[in-house]
């Protein structure tokens, strides 16, 4: 998923899966919780999967959740 907002600041970009880290809001400087993406990191590893944030070619924010196939082996 791409958005088209002003993309992470480069002081932020190895922090923003860290538990309480958030940067504020582009349009109010509010803050979250902090735990969304860390949350989400920590669900798609627990499914062996990964997830990455980083500027998008262009300006704004690209987000990849990554999960591998079900094994038909297991399914069965």
């Amino acid at each position: 998923m791409r958005d088209q907002g002003p993309g992470i600041p480069e002081y932020a970009e190895t922090k923003v899966f860290e538990k309480f880290y958030s940067l504020a809001r582009p349009n109010s400087n509010k803050k979250s919780t902090g735990l969304g993406l860390s949350f989400v990191k920590e669900i798609a590893e627990l499914h062996h999967g990964r997830v990455s944030l980083k500027n998008a070619a262009g300006g704004g924010a690209l987000a990849t959740l990554s999960l591998p196939l079900a094994d038909d082996r297991a399914a069965a």
